[in-house]
């Protein structure tokens, strides 16, 4: 169903269970009560499938929103055929930029631009529409980004993140007042470093790729993706992003290292505060959902409700998220975890770099390109995801 139908289905109930209790004022038997229930736990369904679809339309409106305003004419011969609109400085240097890793001749002007991009270890940073059209298809296929918080950053960043509120009193005519200090905390978002060198063979860059930004965007994405999506579940932050699962609370530890009940499941749903329950989902990899999934409750129903439309499974009214990168069910692994993870943040940095290296791989005949990107990830409030932990073996 789409949004406006959904909103008509979710009328529909509300007018069936306004029915019931004006139709019965003396309260319901419990035949009717059965139904009355089914009918709630159907709104709380539907209103679910209602708010993801309008976050998913309203993140479908910011990246349309984004490629307007980013749209760019293609280059011919190093050339970019775009006449007017937008930055004439950035379309200078990204023009330049890309003739130069292409080996086309530089006209003067063309070199004094390229060297005031220049950075300290012998590369050029890449054009600024370049690295939002990395992150933009990172976004497309990341698992993370969607749910995260995500921004861009120049520089090391603290982030603060409150502690406690302190407390209210009750205070008698002329009494005390209690005192106490709320805390703020600082969470670091520093910029760790991926990248990789990819080598095209000389022939293939001068015969058959005719946009070189286009091949070297989706070879490094590909890869970038795998390094960060590992890294934003479960990186120690040794040198890599610290993972959401490292720094997630406990929510509840399953009896068995090898099973998962429909109780523990409840327990761990019910161990996040109600105030990170509106936006939380469900987070598993496949393995695990299909273990969930043969789950019924007492009178036989399966926990999992099947989402219409391509709206997505939810257990308990929440989303289900499938995440390939979450651990199978096994001794001491954490393969559920239940929260909001907008609190999880993503920082990437505006610059990213490349450089051409012609006589590293010139024996085999290739041309190398080393690209590197910057990017940190950090759950910034644990409480806000809680994880469930299976028994040790």
């Amino acid at each position: 169903m789409n949004l406006e139908q959904l909103r008509a289905f979710l009328a529909e109930i509300d007018g069936k269970m306004r029915a019931m209790l004006t139709d019965n004022p003396d309260g319901l038997d419990e035949a009717q009560s059965e139904a009355y229930d089914k009918l709630e736990t159907d709104f709380d369904s539907t209103r679910s499938k209602i708010d993801i679809e309008q976050k998913r339309q309203s993140k479908q409106a910011e990246r349309d929103s984004y490629l307007s305003q980013n749209q760019r004419a293609p280059l011919v011969d190093g050339v970019s055929t775009q006449k007017e609109g937008g930055d004439d400085s950035k379309d200078e240097y990204r023009d330049a930029f890309w003739a130069m890793q292409s080996r086309k001749p530089l006209v003067p002007e063309q070199t004094r631009t390229l060297n005031a991009g220049a950075d300290d270890k012998g590369g050029y940073l890449v054009p600024e529409a370049f690295s939002a059209t990395i992150i933009m298809q990172l976004t497309e296929k990341s698992y993370m980004r969607p749910l995260a918080t995500v921004s861009t950053s120049s520089s090391v960043e603290n982030l603060p993140v409150e502690g406690e509120d302190g407390v209210n009193g009750w205070i008698d005519e002329g009494g005390l007042y209690p005192e106490s200090d709320p805390t703020i905390g600082q969470k670091i978002m520093k910029a760790y470093k991926t990248g990789r060198i990819l080598k095209v063979a000389e022939e293939l860059l001068q015969d058959s790729i005719s946009n070189i930004e286009a091949y070297i965007a989706l070879k490094f994405t590909k890869s970038t993706t795998k390094a960060e999506e590992l890294a934003f579940v479960s990186g120690d932050g040794v040198g890599k992003p610290t993972g959401f699962l490292v720094d997630a609370v406990l929510g509840k530890t399953a009896a068995s290292a090898t099973a998962i009940t429909g109780d523990e499941i409840v327990d761990l749903w019910g161990s996040l505060d109600e105030d990170y329950a509106s936006d939380a989902v469900w987070k598993m990899n496949r393995n695990t959902l299909v273990l969930i999934m043969k789950m019924k409750d007492g009178q036989g129903d399966y926990l999992v409700n099947k989402g219409l439309a391509g709206a997505p499974n939810t257990l308990l009214g929440c989303p289900i998220v499938i995440n390939k990168h979450m651990p199978d069910v096994g001794a001491n692994a954490k393969p559920i975890s239940f929260g909001d993870m907008s609190y999880y943040f993503i920082k990437d940095r505006k610059a990213m770099t490349m450089k051409r290296l012609d006589e590293l791989y010139s024996t085999t005949g290739h041309i190398g390109f080393r690209v590197d990107k910057r990017v940190d990830g950090k759950l910034v409030l644990p409480d806000a995801v809680k994880v469930l932990q299976m028994a040790a073996a």
